[in-house]
């Protein structure tokens, strides 16, 4: 894998108690730099969604509720290295400002999650939030209740799943995924298993329940794969959902997003396609409804490996993406664009200093969108002393026509093509006309003036280079509140 996974650490029970005892204290580490020094930091985001401080992962059960979003996030308090893991939680009106509210869920002494409270969803049943979440050594699933404010949780001391289904030889079992149709609640989770009637890999396995806590395995819902995935080649963080007329599964494997689309009749899943939903740094997708009933992605922007050291250091690691909305085309391939709520933080536009060249008023922080002729190559420069975003485009590269800071993502060749990038200190996000969204990072220098420039066909494209507003005066550096 390219960078550093709790799914890593979740391999040792002995590993992860090496990283330090587990506690429900929200103070803030002493050893981790002060809240001063992280909000001088320009490689740390503005306007993304990023934990107070120490470490960030995966998205964890986010909901639209009584007229508020809330995000649950695997979040290690101690330091900017995974471990510890609780669910940290944050709020917002419009997904775009949020504010970060008190830990969700700590580890218990002696409890199921004793070693961590690690990734799962929440549903809503009438006046209750249930989030499912997995524990580990062994591998459990467990549950914890709440009003729906959702700032007091209630950790069952027994599990709802207490082992994988006999007969399977399961190595992973977690992230469960539950929704309820006219035929009752069902609950999937990511595993891999060394032995079934399909042959060894990774695969999704389907449970039924009555009442949320009584559940029957069924069967392997998807899988299995072929694909090498982490260290116990498991499927994760599976999700499951209607787009229209179109049934699509998610799933994480190795460093990657998938999803599967296609037909779900009388309990089974027969897809389509299988592509990958996110191209770079993404990973660990999860969805939710807003409040205008679209499907919104949400995904885990981790670092890269050379950042690890200076990860530590800046006393941060890990952003969660921008809310991206999920649509299906007539043959069930799905398409991503930014989230509309995003307009409202576009600031004022870059100072144009030649026909190819822009100033940019606040270093590396920006919405830049191009559309181009898509028949010639391209090539994008942003940033101060040295490049801090690389991007080319060439159409004649198959699957990688899109290049930014070593990562890649196909962008077919057409007679007009649109980029719509969202630069936010070490993060990028970058949209195509195609649907795709390529994510990256950028650690390059942020102490000097900053400017874009553009060459080839972006010489002739139509530009609009915009600051974006700060969603926080301090980074998001404050402490939970």
């Amino acid at each position: 894998m390219r960078h550093i996974s709790r799914r890593m650490v979740l391999g040792s029970g002995a590993a992860l108690l090496a990283l330090g005892r587990t506690h429900r204290s929200q103070a803030r580490p002493y050893r981790l730099p002060s809240a001063a020094v992280m909000a001088a930091d320009r490689l740390r985001p503005q306007y993304h969604l990023i934990a107070p401080y120490g470490w960030m992962n995966d998205p964890c059960g986010p909901v639209w509720v009584n007229g508020r979003y809330h995000m649950f996030y695997q979040w290690g308090p101690d330091k900017a290295a995974f471990g510890n893991i609780h669910w940290g939680h944050a709020t917002s009106p419009d997904l775009v400002h949020w504010h970060h509210e008190p830990v969700a869920m700590s580890p218990v002494p002696g409890g199921p999650d004793a070693l961590g409270v690690f990734s799962g969803c929440v549903v809503i049943v009438e006046d209750q939030a249930i989030a499912f979440y997995t524990g580990i050594e062994p591998s459990v699933q467990c549950t914890s209740t709440s009003d729906l404010q959702m700032m007091h949780w209630k950790q069952n001391p027994v599990p709802v799943l207490s082992e994988p289904p006999p007969g399977l030889h399961v190595d992973g079992f977690r992230d469960p995924l539950v929704w309820k149709d006219h035929e009752g609640w069902h609950m999937l989770l990511g595993a891999n298993v060394r032995q079934s009637q399909f042959g060894p890999g990774g695969v999704i396995l389907k449970y039924d329940s009555e009442n949320l806590k009584d559940w029957t395995y069924r069967t392997i819902f998807y899988g299995p794969t072929h694909l090498p995935g982490a260290y116990d080649d498991a499927m994760e963080c599976p999700d499951f959902f209607a787009l229209g007329d179109t049934w699509v599964l998610i799933y994480s494997l190795g460093s990657t997003v998938y999803y599967a689309s296609g037909i779900y009749s009388e309990g089974a899943f027969h897809p389509r396609i299988i592509q990958p939903l996110g191209y770079g740094s993404f990973y660990a997708g999860r969805t939710m409804l807003d409040e205008h009933g679209r499907r919104v992605l949400w995904g885990w922007v981790p670092e890269k490996p050379e950042r690890s050291h200076g990860a530590m250091e800046a006393g941060w690691s890990g952003v969660m993406s921008l809310p991206r909305v999920l649509t299906a085309d007539g043959d069930a391939a799905l398409r991503l664009a930014p989230h509309p709520n995003l307009a409202v933080l576009e600031g004022p536009h870059f100072r144009q200093l030649t026909p190819s060249s822009w100033a940019a008023p606040d270093g590396p922080n920006g919405r830049i969108r191009l559309t181009f002729i898509g028949t010639e190559a391209g090539r994008l420069t942003f940033g101060g002393e040295g490049p801090f975003l690389e991007l080319d485009y060439d159409p004649y590269r198959p699957g990688k026509e899109l290049m930014a800071n070593g990562d890649s993502a196909p962008l077919p060749l057409a007679a007009r093509n649109m980029l719509d990038i969202f630069v936010d200190g070490s993060v990028v996000e970058i949209f195509t006309s195609s649907g795709v969204c390529l994510t990256t990072r950028a650690y390059g220098n942020t102490n000097v003036a900053f400017k874009l420039s553009v060459e080839g066909t972006f010489r002739e494209a139509v530009v609009s280079a915009r600051a974006m507003s700060p969603i926080s005066p301090d980074r998001l550096t404050s402490s939970p509140a």
